[in-house]
């Protein structure tokens, strides 16, 4: 039998450069091919250079660094040159011509074409919109806690499950909550505190238990604490888009029950 012919690693290794360009560009990750030795990019794809501002062309030949946009793309980078695992995920930040930092989801892995010819390919998804929904769902939570403590009455908002999802100080103080209650906000503790403040802590479960029942539920009540003050509760279904979601409890002190 023949002995087949040796493979020349160094060819193998060129073909593989001028084949994978053709190949990451019909992906639709943005895809940099990157040399071990100096971290230089050999290709880019169309999205890598959507993403990083500049013709992809314009990419080859520049380094990792100076497209970095943290410290700790140095320290990143030492990991994968160390062999770190065959495949490296991070959130990080890439630069674009100007200074913009764009957030990104970052693979690296290693690929071997040919013995001891090694490339790295950089996958790259642009997490913009997601930080920007981030940052709005964080204005929406501040607007709307600044809105419930504009209210006089005391409010607490649960889901459909009854865990809370938000209340106001005036509920806190009619409630005389632990500060550790209100900054842990543990469900549990918090319902059992206001079991415990209850007059008539039996008539006051029962009453909660007929409106966890009906998810539309709306009622006005009044009870007595066991301090001698009253409380008057109205109860209110939360609805998004016609569907409920929650519940909304108001409270207020109220004279005694005729």
């Amino acid at each position: 039998m023949n002995n087949p012919l040796p493979v020349d690693r160094f060819n193998v290794a060129d073909a593989a450069r001028r084949t994978w360009p053709h190949l990451i560009e019909s992906m639709l990750e943005a895809i940099c091919l990157i040399e071990p030795e100096g971290l230089r990019i050999v290709a880019a794809n169309g999205p890598a250079g959507r993403l990083l501002g500049v013709p992809p062309a314009d990419l080859v030949g520049r380094d990792m660094h100076e497209l970095s946009a943290t410290p700790e793309d140095e320290c990143f980078w030492r990991e994968v040159a160390g062999g770190a695992g065959a495949s490296i995920v991070s959130e990080s930040f890439v630069a674009r011509p100007g200074g913009v930092a764009v957030p990104v989801t970052r693979r690296v892995s290693r690929i071997e074409p040919a013995p001891g010819a090694a490339l790295y390919v950089l996958a790259l998804l642009d997490r913009s919109a997601e930080v920007e929904a981030g940052r709005s769902a964080d204005v929406t939570k501040a607007e709307l806690q600044a809105t419930l403590e504009s209210i006089s009455d005391g409010v607490l908002v649960t889901d459909l499950a009854g865990h809370i999802s938000n209340f106001n100080r005036r509920f806190a103080r009619l409630w005389d909550l632990p500060d550790e209650m209100m900054l842990l906000r543990a469900d549990d503790e918090v319902f059992d505190w206001m079991r415990l403040q209850v007059a008539e802590p039996r008539d006051y479960m029962v009453r909660l238990a007929e409106i966890d029942a009906d998810v539309r539920f709306e009622a006005t009540d009044r009870f007595a604490l066991r301090s001698g003050r009253w409380i008057e509760r109205t109860t209110a279904p939360q609805s998004s888009r016609g569907r409920p979601i929650g519940r909304v409890f108001s409270y207020r002190e109220a004279s005694p029950a005729g």
